[in-house]
């Protein structure tokens, strides 16, 4: 699991993704490939019970993609969100626009512990995804967090 020491009262101990909400996955994935050279490592339609849970907003839907630049390594999460209620707090990462940052941890609760210490907080809750478990969490300047225990 870990290849360096654990950063922070987080113990990040690396760096995993960037995402971002977008209008229209499949038109997000074409400029991503055509015009940065983004390819698709993994592609998840209609995902419902696990998302809501992350954010904690009921009844959304979301559509999501994990692109790799094959020059850098680099991976961006693009995510397109049906059924968002109006007049929900605007900086949820289910608005076009807004973004987040994940990181890899090698225990989770220990990590939540760490970022709530440091002013942070659980958005939803931890969920359970094929690559181990991970959850959203505000910062305390309300950014979006993720944290991810790979298996």
């Amino acid at each position: 699991m870990p290849t360096h020491d654990e950063a922070g009262t987080a113990k990040a101990w690396a760096w995993h993704h960037a995402g971002l909400v977008v209008a229209d996955l499949d038109e997000s994935i074409a400029f991503y490939r055509d015009a940065l050279g983004y390819e698709v490592e993994f592609l998840v339609r209609d995902m419902d019970t696990q998302f809501q849970r992350t954010v904690g907003v009921d009844g959304v839907v979301c559509d999501l993609t994990q692109l790799i630049a094959p020059y850098s390594g680099t991976r961006l999460e693009l995510i397109a969100v049906r059924g968002v209620p109006e007049g929900i707090d605007p900086r949820l990462p289910v608005h076009v626009g807004v973004g987040h940052g994940a990181y890899q941890v090698a225990d989770l609760e220990a990590s939540i512990a760490g970022l709530v210490e440091r002013g942070g907080s659980l958005m939803g809750e931890i969920v359970e995804f094929e690559e181990g478990p991970a959850v959203y969490c505000w910062s305390p300047t309300g950014t979006v967090v993720e944290l991810e225990q790979p298996w």
